[in-house]
């Protein structure tokens, strides 16, 4: 689980990213998770980390072009008009809910919590993030950056309550976990880092 960083600005933040060892795909996605206010730029900014300084004009590598793919995706993501259409995660229904479901080998449930935006970015291990990423065939920085976004309209599940409605407060994903009934076993499996 990673400490929380008092709010810094945007600078700073593109400083201590610098600084790291590796500005590779693994860090890219901690720094998003820890400060997704500045995925644009932190996306932007590991591109330009790993791109050497020459002049050269000559064609995009497929590895550049993927790059830049990601963070356009990532970019549009933050656009203020953005629709329910335009999230990502709305469009974990039917065979891809099942397909991420049958994936991590978790009931139904947890799926529709990550399709309402129910549960805390930074509680998911990277690699179950991968799998969302990978059947909704979008970054890993993307699927964070829409986790940590307020959800929309009436896109969630919808039935009568015996209560009063609550705020709508997002939840650790072991919670998540819990609240389905995964057991303690496949709990462990999905919150430890291998997966």
């Amino acid at each position: 689980m990673t400490a929380s960083h008092p709010p810094l600005r945007l600078q700073d933040v593109l400083d201590e990213f610098m600084m790291e060892d590796d500005q590779g795909s693994e860090v890219l996605a901690r720094y998003v998770r820890e400060y997704p206010q500045f995925t644009a730029q932190l996306i932007d900014f590991s591109i330009l980390a790993v791109s050497d300084d020459s002049d050269d004009q000559s064609e995009l590598s497929g590895l550049d072009q993927s790059r830049i793919d990601a963070a356009w995706i990532a970019f549009s993501a933050l656009d203020a008009n953005d629709t329910p259409a335009s999230d990502p995660l709305a469009k974990l229904t039917g065979e891809r809910g099942r397909s991420v479901a049958h994936a991590l080998g978790v009931p139904r449930q947890v799926v529709s919590c990550f399709r309402e935006h129910k549960v805390i970015a930074s509680s998911v291990p990277d690699d179950v993030l991968q799998v969302f990423a990978d059947e909704l065939e979008v970054p890993m920085a993307y699927v964070i950056s829409a986790m940590s976004k307020p959800i929309e309209g009436f896109g969630g599940r919808q039935f009568k309550a015996d209560g009063k409605p609550s705020t709508g407060e997002q939840v650790s994903f072991e919670q998540v976990l819990i609240d389905a009934g995964v057991s303690e076993a496949d709990r462990s499996r999905l919150l430890s880092k291998g997966g």
